[in-house]
Order: C-alpha cells, then structure tokens, then sequence
C-alpha cells in the first residue's frame, strides 16, 4: 500500500475522532490528517472561511473554474439544498464552494481523501474535484449485511475483494431465512409506534432551532443547519401522520381475490443519499410525485402493494398518504408486515435502489429498476418499463443465487460502520470495529496499487 503524505478528512462535528482513529490506523500514526468541513469548530483548513468570502464576492453570472455546465446540473438537481432554492443562488453557492475547495486542495495537496459517500454538493464537489487531479476519493457507508461496510463515492458498485464459499454459504443461510428482516431496522409495532412518536417530536422545535443556528455569525449559508431547516418545514406537522394497512388474513384475501396482478413497492426514506446519488434514473428524485405517477401510469393494468419504511412511518410530507390512498390501485400494507411476505404474493417487486430489491431477487422474484443499484449485476433486473407488458421470472436456481450473493459480498467489506454520530474512542467495542474497517480499507488500497503497478491482485473497479 502506497504511503500518503497527507489524507485529506471530510469531517462534521459528531466524527471527527472517529474518522481521525480510521485514518490513523490505516495510513499510520505519523500522517499528516488535513481536517475540512463546513462547520467551522471542527474545520482546519478554513473551507468553511473561504466559502463564506467566495460567496459574498460573487455574482450571479459567475463562472465555474473546472466543473462542465452538465456536471454543474447534476449536481444541483442531486443536492436536496441546491435543487429547492431559487437556480441563481444555488449558482452562487456552486461557484463559491467549487473555488474554496480549489484553495483547499491546493494548500493541503491530499494525495487522497477520506469521507463519508457523498450525501451533498460540498461533498459531490470534492469528490469531483479530487478527481480531476488523481486524488483518490475513499468514502464509507454501511450496508445491510451485519458488520459489513462499503467504499463507494456516490453509491455505485466497487469491487472491493474475493470472497469464498464459504462466506458465500454463511450470507445465504442468513438472508433466505424466512423472517430476515435488517438489523437497522425497528422490528415490532409498538417500536415502530415509538419511532414514529420520536421522529415527529423531534421535528417540530427543528425549523426554529435550525434558523436560530443560521443567525449565528458566519453559519447562514451551513449546509447542514439550511438543508436541515427545510426539510423539517417541509415534514412539519402539528400532529403525527398516522398510516393505516392490510395485514393478516385481510392480506391473503387481496392475495388471492382476482383482480390485477400485484406489484410490491416498499418506499424508502427519502430525501437520502440512496436516491439522490445512487440512483441512475433521476425521476426519482422527486420522490413522492413520481410514486404517485407510476401508480397512475398504470392504473387498470396493476396494483400495487405500498408499504412504509418502518423507520420513517410518518415523516413524509403532508398529505401524502391521503395522495396514495386516493390511488384506486394502491394498497396500503401495514409496516408491521415484512418484507419476504409480500413478495411472495406479487409478481414482481419494483425499487429505486432498495436492498427489499435484493431479497426479493434472491428469493427468484423479479425486481423492476432503472436505478443500477449495487447489489445486482447487469441483467439482473428489469426495466420499470417492463411493467407494460407481461415480464418474465427472476433468477431461478441455486446457482444464480451465489452468482447474485458473491457479486454482493466482492463489493462490500468486513467492519462495522457507526454513521450515527454515537462512535465515542472511549468505547472498546467502537475502537475494535474501527479496526476491523482499518484492515479492510488497507487491504483494499494494497489491492488497488498492486493492480494499478500492474501486478495480479484483485480486480477492483467501480462499476455502474
């Protein structure tokens, strides 16, 4: 593995110590870290200083100094911030983020960066930036296979190692099991009765607690504290938005009723990372308008099985689930109901970039995306366009199921990553998984620089 002499670390408030003890374990003690955030208490290379000087200096027509105009585009329409203000003042803020990151770069001269996967412009923009100069973009993110981690930029696939049959074996005898259902998320209804109480709680002091932050000197254009502020307007309500499904005999009943044939379409939490970035079919952006589209699109030729992500029961926008139960060919499923359920009474499950996509693939069922997510090969999925004709069965045998599960397993590593805010260098067991994704990341980079002096190691490549 080649030596840095500088990592450059993408920061907030709640990781430094724990982005500054991965870096350390996998480049050394000795490596010089560059700090850089937009928040200035943790922020040591003055991104933060520049941004805000850039900005009030700039003008409406200013120019971009390297990114294209169809790359200014998409990163505007990606960031849940850019794409809901007025276009010339996310102009602004483009401009003025893409020279203070510039100046950054130049005085810190990273040979490679460390980052959470890009989940904003100020970090789509390094990773943008750091790619015009060859410097080598690591961003983390977790993954719903236990104690497993991914590297990935913008959520493509990443082919990150070997895997053998027998970790093959152990993944599958985890995830066919009736019941799987993923760690992270709640597992009975009466938590999921708590999550939806604490989500709406928490929200409503959110707009006034986040625009009293943006009133403090030097904080009116923080990312975090404006995209936060919005999103919890746009959430906001006096009381919880309650949703009401099918379950139970009531769905065996539907199951087998006679009408339309059935579509699974579980929502996912939005606005997230896992769309905004990771999808290649960008309609879904707007994610409620386009459900309610597809739904109407299709009205007469199918029905469709919505459930709610139980950790987000409720924290949609006003009226949306009024919106959805209005659709004659929409049914909503309880969230208490799993996942492996429903799919084994529709046809096929359709997905953005959902892991339900996943389990359902695995399962033999065919999965409708134009999204490219990273858990399915080429050829593994179906168009959603495949919805206006009959389409054929999902991947069938045992043999086609290792060939999907190692295509997972190659593209994730072992380690668990707390992106929560909660890892503390205080804690043994956080220290101990830290140290587990050290290992991994330093056999990945040791594979990527044999491969790219030309020896045989691994393949490793990201891959739409």
């Amino acid at each position: 593995m080649i030596k840095p002499t500088t990592v450059l670390l993408y920061v907030r408030p709640w990781n430094v110590s724990q982005m500054e003890h991965l870096a350390r374990g996998v480049w050394g003690g000795d490596v010089n870290l560059a700090l850089a955030s937009e928040h200035r208490s943790v922020d040591r290379c003055n991104l933060a200083k520049r941004f805000n000087s850039a900005y009030l200096s700039s003008k409406p027509n200013a120019k971009l100094l390297h990114l294209t105009e169809s790359e200014a585009l998409d990163v505007t329409l990606r960031c849940r911030l850019l794409r809901n203000i007025d276009p010339r003042l996310a102009r602004r803020l483009l401009v003025a983020m893409e020279q203070s990151i510039e100046a950054v770069l130049d005085e810190t001269d990273p040979k490679v960066m460390l980052s959470l996967t890009v989940d904003s412009y100020v970090m789509d923009l390094f990773a943008i930036l750091c790619g015009r100069r060859g410097i080598r973009f690591i961003g983390l993110v977790p993954t719903f296979i236990k104690e497993h981690f991914r590297i990935s930029t913008r959520g493509e696939y990443v082919e990150s190692r070997n895997v053998t049959d027998a970790e093959i074996d152990e993944a599958m005898a985890t995830l066919i099991v009736t019941d799987y259902r993923p760690d992270f998320l709640v597992q009975s209804t009466l938590e999921m009765r708590k999550q939806m109480w604490r989500l709406w709680w928490r929200n409503l002091p959110k707009p006034l607690w986040f625009a009293l932050r943006r009133m403090k000197p030097g904080n009116k254009l923080n990312y975090h504290y404006w995209v936060s502020q919005n999103i919890a307007l746009q959430y906001w309500s006096l009381w919880p938005q309650r949703l009401d499904g099918i379950s139970g005999p009531d769905l065996v009943e539907i199951a087998h009723d006679g009408g339309a044939d059935l579509i699974y379409l579980p929502l996912q939490m939005s606005p997230e990372a896992t769309i905004d970035y990771w999808s290649s079919d960008t309609r879904w952006i707007d994610y409620e308008n386009f459900i309610l589209d597809l739904l109407r699109q299709y009205r007469g030729r199918w029905r469709f099985m919505v459930k709610e992500h139980p950790n987000l029961l409720g924290y949609r926008s006003r009226g949306f689930y009024s919106r959805l139960k209005a659709e004659p060919n929409c049914i909503m499923v309880s969230p208490k109901v799993s996942s492996n359920e429903l799919v084994s009474v529709c046809r096929g499950v359709l997905v953005c970039t959902g892991t339900a996509g996943f389990e359902a693939a695995l399962r033999g069922k065919p999965v409708l995306s134009d999204s490219k997510p990273y858990y399915a090969s080429a050829g593994d999925l179906l168009p959603v366009n495949a919805l206006d004709s009959d389409f054929s069965s999902g991947i069938e045998g045992t043999t086609d199921q290792r060939r999907l599960m190692a295509h997972l397993l190659r593209g994730i590593l072992p380690g668990r990553f707390l992106n929560n805010g909660t890892w503390s260098a205080d804690n043994a067991q956080h220290r101990l998984w830290n140290d587990t994704m050290v290992a991994s990341i330093r056999h990945y980079l040791k594979c990527v620089d044999d491969l790219s002096l030309g020896n045989e190691a691994i393949e490793v490549h990201p891959s739409q």
